[in-house]
């Protein structure tokens, strides 16, 4: 039952992770000079 439900915490954090990496390249595309800005922060919300 444990393995369960660490399967299902790994699984929950990878799809914040990729919603996070996601959105911020949506924004990217939208604004190509604000990429700098954004890679950063993106990175260290990801870290956590």
């Amino acid at each position: 039952m444990a393995l369960i439900g660490a399967g299902l915490a790994i699984l929950g954090a990878g799809i914040g992770i990729g919603r996070i990496g996601g959105s911020t390249v949506e924004s990217i595309a939208r604004q190509p000079d604000s990429a700098g800005a954004m890679f950063t922060p993106m990175i260290i919300t990801a870290a956590m």
